[in-house]
């Protein structure tokens, strides 16, 4: 019943849905869409793929070369291009995931319910709608499971490659669909090892982008890549390796509980049942496929569970699209029990799409924009401003570089300053700062070759140097504003910096001065757009206001200035 259908129906399959599902899937995404930059790593994302800049790692090679094709389109905002892009892969992995289940042998009302409970699941939603880089995940992992599912082991070792330079999540896609072509195909597998592993290397040949790039020297080059060993550090994300496998037993229980509650609502709860019944029913049809695809699942939610960020969120991708499978596979029995009722099986659809609208939705989200213009407009021409917040920084960086806004502030990363490669940039973009702080710099340097060798013993040593480094941004630039966006008990670093200084509320940033004197903002210039998302990072980015609203009042109220104070109050209940 799920041996692969016949060539000579795939163009009749391709007429009856795939041309339907795609544009209507993109039709809701793109409507759905953000309107601008966005927080996470979007601003990173669309300024990279605009400029070619090395991403963060593992460096996501192919989806910069494609992004950049798709940013040069002269079609809106680099925003709105490279967003627009993730709208399409998002479509298309949905319209091939229809295509892999009729492959399979799954009916047409069971494969296009289930396609647009995917497509509509909050995870799957929320990346086509954004700048990001796991849609393309979605689209090359249904094309590997498409290569097991109709048998080509040639194109399934390019395709497990090619997957392999998108997304370190797709590991599990590849060792559940390698499992499942092993069981199926046995003998036959071995004897086509050598030229599967010579198409493997070609598909991850794109991975040579990196170094070429790096040697090119562009905008930026995260992890700077051009040697064998800062390549290795790179594409196995060794920056972020403290955060794998390393969590205490009970917080992995509690994400656990949380990864087992965002399936649950990635198939509406509904079809929770569905998904284990669709598992056996395929197990007894076509055993290697379903074990391949439970393995896929497994080592999915595992992933996701050990890594402490976040965004986990699209971690679950490749473990939901193995459980999607499943799940059509259910509702395809329960069609051939139903008959002219099976038409149903497209309702869930339609409850994920109302279910999560507002969850998925960025239309209308303009709080990483607004937050990063009116961080600039707090301050003064020519400032310095440090950061430790992800989601101002990349914002910023695209809107200098790519839109052009305020290009006289120089915004520093202070976690960046962590890493050597990163002051590739601040050199070329900021010559007069690392000039001015050479020798805070050349002492910091030392300690964090030790450190990011493995062969550093003075965690005190590299603490002072990194401080001290930090504060001749501003100390030994005298005729520069210098500003945080952090407060001085923030976090221990922020304890340890300018403590013969003051900082003072200026706008959302604290101005570092070496007087008193609070000088005069007007808070009603600051543009505040409500948002239509509630999710905590949202939120959190938003209470941002609050907090410095309140420090401003206090530091007013006890210079009695009680006229400003109440105008800042006013302005902070407008935009609650």
């Amino acid at each position: 019943m799920f041996d692969t259908i016949s060539y000579g129906r795939i163009l009749k399959v391709v007429s009856r849905g795939y041309w339907l599902l795609f544009p209507f899937v993109l039709a809701v995404y793109l409507y759905t869409m953000a309107p601008t930059v966005g927080l996470i790593d979007s601003g990173e994302l669309a300024t990279g793929c605009y400029f070619l800049n090395i991403l963060h790692p593992t460096g996501y090679p192919l989806y910069t070369i494609i992004g950049h094709l798709s940013s040069i389109v002269p079609v809106g905002s680099v925003a709105n291009r490279t967003a627009g892009l993730s709208a399409v892969f998002g479509a298309a992995g949905i319209g091939l995931f229809f295509l892999l289940l009729r492959f399979m042998g799954v009916g047409m009302a069971a494969g296009f319910g289930t396609a647009l409970v995917l497509a509509f699941s909050h995870t799957v939603w929320s990346v086509s709608v954004d700048v990001e880089v796991y849609a393309f995940t979605l689209v090359l992992a249904v094309l590997v499971w498409i290569t097991v599912a109709r048998r080509y082991l040639l194109l399934f070792g390019y395709a497990a490659g090619l997957v392999l330079t998108n997304h370190m999540s797709a590991v599990s896609v590849i060792l559940g669909a390698g499992l499942a072509l092993v069981l199926e195909e046995g003998k036959y597998v071995r004897r086509r090892v050598p030229a599967m592993v010579l198409l493997f290397m070609l598909g991850l040949s794109p991975y040579l982008f990196l170094v070429l790039r790096a040697r090119a020297g562009p905008l930026l080059a995260w992890g700077n890549p051009v040697n064998l060993e800062r390549f290795f550090w790179h594409v196995t994300g060794k920056q972020y390796q403290v955060w794998m496998f390393s969590l205490p037993f009970s917080e992995v229980m509690e994400n656990a509980g949380k990864g087992l509650l965002l399936l649950a609502r990635s198939f509406v709860y509904v079809l929770v049942p569905v998904v284990f019944y669709g598992a056996f029913r395929l197990f007894r049809l076509r055993r290697n496929l379903a074990i391949g695809l439970g393995v896929t699942a497994l080592l999915s939610f595992l992933y996701a569970i050990n890594y402490s960020i976040p965004d986990i969120e699209a971690y679950y991708i490749p473990g939901i699209l193995a459980l999607a499978v499943f799940c059509a596979v259910g509702l395809d029995g329960i069609a051939r029990r139903v008959g002219r009722w099976r038409h149903l099986l497209w309702v869930p659809g339609v409850l994920a799409l109302v279910f999560n609208f507002s969850g998925a939705s960025r239309r209308g989200d303009y709080v990483a924009y607004d937050q990063a213009m009116n961080t600039l407009a707090s301050a003064e021409k020519n400032a310095i401003i440090m950061t430790d917040w992800w989601d101002l920084h990349a914002p910023v960086f695209y809107l200098q570089h790519v839109e052009y806004v305020r290009p006289d502030v120089c915004i520093i990363d202070k976690e960046l300053v962590r890493r050597s490669w990163y002051f590739n940039y601040l050199a070329e973009e900021y010559p007069w700062l690392i000039k001015n702080s050479r020798s805070e710099l050349e002492r910091y340097l030392g300690f964090l070759d030790r450190f990011e060798h493995g062969r550093l013993h003075d965690q005190v040593g590299i603490q002072h140097a990194f401080i001290r480094l930090l504060e001749s941004f501003a100390v030994n630039n005298p005729d520069r504003p210098a500003y945080t966006t952090f407060a001085w008990d923030a976090s221990p670093d922020a304890k340890q910096m300018f403590r013969s200084y003051r900082w003072v509320p200026v706008g959302i940033l604290f101005q570092v001065r070496t007087d008193t004197i609070v000088p005069e903002f007007n808070y009603s210039k600051l543009k505040v757009r409500p948002s239509p998302r509630s999710d905590m990072r949202t939120q959190a980015n938003l209470e941002h206001y609050g907090f410095f609203a309140q420090r401003r009042i206090q530091a007013l109220r006890a210079r009695t200035r009680n006229k400003e104070a109440q105008a800042v109050l006013r302005w902070y209940q407008s935009i609650r």
